[in-house]
C-alpha cells in the first residue's frame, strides 16, 4: 500500500490540508470533481469587476488566518460596514421607494442585536423554555421591540428576518437560536475582497500542489491496511484520506463508505443543516445610482430584491449584486432570468427614481443545485446537538479524516473556518505518521 495521502476536494479546506502536508514533506494529492479549484469560493471576472459568486468577505480580519494570505497574494480589500451607526454606508428605501433615515434604521438593527445578547445574558429576561428556533423565540417577544420608532422597527425587522437568513443561510423556523451562538466572530469588521477576490488566495495556495480536476470520488473503502478510493477515472490505493467535501454532498450520500461511517457521524450529518445563499450580479451600461453607499436596502414584505451590494463603491464598475438566502434564495432560483429582471429593475426604478437600462450582462448562482456543493454553507438546524460538528470532524480508524467549514465548532459557515479545519486534519494525519515512526 502506498504511503500517499489523498485529499478529496480542492476548496479552501482541501488546499489548506494539502499545503500543510506538502510543507511537512508528506506525499499528497488532491482529487477535485469540478473543472476548477476553489470549491465554494468562485471568483468571476466576466463583468469587468471582481465578483465572488461564493464567499466574498473575510469576516473578522484581526487574528484571521486568511488576512495574511490576502496580503501575501495581493488581494485588494475594502471594509463593508453592516452595522454602521452613522448610517452613511447604506441607503434604505421603503416599499414605495421613499428614502428612510438610515441612521434610525441602523439603530433598529442594533436594537435587534442588543435584544439577542440580552436574551442570552440577562438574569431578568428568560426566553420561553420551548423556544428552539428563532421563530419560536420571536413568538415570545424580544426585549425592547415595542420601544422603537417605525423606521427603527424596519431595521429591527430586517435584522430579525432577512439578515438572520443571510447569517445562517436558512429560515428563522429552521435554525436553533441557542446553538447558533456557538459561532464566534473575530474582531475587525468585514473585509470585501474587491480586487482579485478569493481566486488569488486559492490560486496562490494551489500553485505547487498536485491536483487532478474532473476526478469525482464515488467510493472510499478503508481497513487496517490502507484505503481504496474509487473515482470516475479509476481506483487509487493510498495510506490515508482527508475528506473535505461540503456537508450537502455528505447528506446526499454522493460518496459511499465501506465500511459505513460510524452511527454518530451519520447522525451528525443528518442533523446539521445545509443552507442556501445565492447572488445575482448585474452589469449595466453605466452607473445610475450613487457611488458612495456600500449597500442599498429595499424594505418590502416579500424580502425579494431587498439587499444590494454596490460594487461601484469599491471599484469604478457599474455592477450591483443582489443577495437572497434561505427560502427566498430557493424562490429566486426558480425564476427565469426574465422574471427575475422584471422584479429587480422595478425595484431599482423605485429606489433611484430614474430610467433604468437593461443590464448588459448578468451572472447568477444556484449553489443548492450545484452537484459538488448541494448548498451554500452549514447552519445549526433545530434538532442538532452541540457536539455534532466535533462528531463530523472525528477521524476514523486513523485512516479517514474530515475537514471543511461544517466541521469547525466555532467558525462554521466561513472560509477561515474551512482553512483551519484543513490544517487541523493535516496535523492529525502527521501526528499519526510520526507516532508510527
Amino acid at each position: 500500500m502506498q504511503e500517499e495521502i489523498i485529499v478529496i476536494g480542492a476548496g479552501m479546506a482541501g488546499l489548506a490540508a494539502a499545503t500543510t502536508l506538502q510543507e511537512a514533506g508528506k506525499p499528497v494529492r488532491i482529487l477535485e470533481g469540478r473543472n476548477r479549484i476553489g470549491g465554494r469560493t468562485y471568483t468571476d471576472d466576466s463583468l469587468g469587476a471582481t465578483v465572488d459568486l461564493g464567499a466574498a468577505w473575510i469576516h473578522g480580519p484581526i487574528g484571521n488566518p486568511l488576512t495574511p494570505l490576502a496580503h501575501r497574494f495581493q488581494v485588494q480589500m475594502g471594509e463593508t460596514y453592516f452595522d454602521d451607526e452613522s448610517g452613511t454606508s447604506v441607503q434604505v428605501f421603503d416599499a414605495e421607494g421613499q428614502r428612510l433615515d438610515a441612521k434610525a434604521y441602523v439603530q433598529g438593527m442594533l436594537a435587534y442585536a442588543a435584544a439577542m445578547e440580552h436574551i442570552a445574558a440577562s438574569v431578568l429576561y428568560k426566553p420561553p423554555p420551548d423556544a428552539h428556533s428563532l421563530a419560536d423565540l420571536y413568538a415570545g417577544g424580544l426585549p425592547g421591540e415595542n420601544e422603537l420608532t417605525p423606521t427603527q422597527r424596519a431595521g429591527f425587522d430586517y435584522s430579525a428576518q432577512i439578515r438572520a437568513q443571510f447569517v445562517d443561510a436558512a429560515d428563522v423556523t429552521e435554525n436553533d437560536w441557542r446553538l447558533t451562538r456557538e459561532y464566534l466572530h473575530l474582531p475587525g469588521g468585514d473585509l470585501y475582497l474587491y480586487g482579485g477576490g478569493y481566486k488569488r488566495i486559492v490560486d496562490g495556495l494551489a500553485a505547487d500542489l498536485p491536483i487532478e480536476l474532473e476526478t469525482t470520488v464515488t467510493q472510499i473503502e478503508y481497513d487496517a491496511g490502507g484505503a481504496r478510493v474509487t473515482t470516475n477515472r479509476g481506483t487509487i490505493l493510498c495510506d490515508k484520506v482527508i475528506v473535505t467535501v461540503p456537508l450537502g454532498v455528505l447528506k446526499a450520500n454522493k460518496i459511499q463508505f465501506a465500511p459505513a461511517l460510524p452511527a454518530p457521524k451519520q447522525q451528525a450529518i443528518a442533523r446539521l443543516g445545509m443552507g442556501n445563499y445565492d447572488k445575482i450580479a448585474l452589469k449595466f451600461p453605466y452607473r445610475f445610482w450613487p457611488q458612495e453607499p456600500q449597500r442599498f436596502q429595499y424594505v418590502n414584505e416579500s424580502g425579494i430584491c431587498s439587499a444590494w451590494l454596490n460594487v461601484a463603491h469599491y471599484k469604478d464598475a457599474p455592477v450591483l449584486i443582489n443577495y437572497h438566502a434561505g427560502s427566498r434564495a430557493q424562490f429566486v432560483n426558480r425564476l427565469r432570468d426574465e422574471e427575475y429582471l422584471d422584479r429587480a429593475l422595478e425595484v431599482l426604478r423605485l429606489m433611484f427614481k430614474c430610467d433604468v437600462p437593461a443590464p448588459v450582462a448578468m451572472v447568477r448562482t444556484n449553489w443548492e443545485n450545484d452537484p459538488f456543493a448541494l448548498g451554500s454553507y452549514s447552519f445549526q438546524k433545530v434538532g442538532c446537538e452541540v457536539e455534532d460538528r466535533q462528531r463530523l470532524a472525528a477521524p476514523i480508524d486513523n485512516r479517514l479524516f474530515f475537514a471543511g467549514e461544517a466541521t469547525h465548532p466555532h467558525y462554521f459557515a466561513t472560509v477561515h473556518g474551512a482553512y483551519e479545519t484543513g490544517v487541523r486534519a493535516a496535523r492529525e494525519v502527521m501526528g499519526i505518521c510520526e507516532a508510527k515512526g
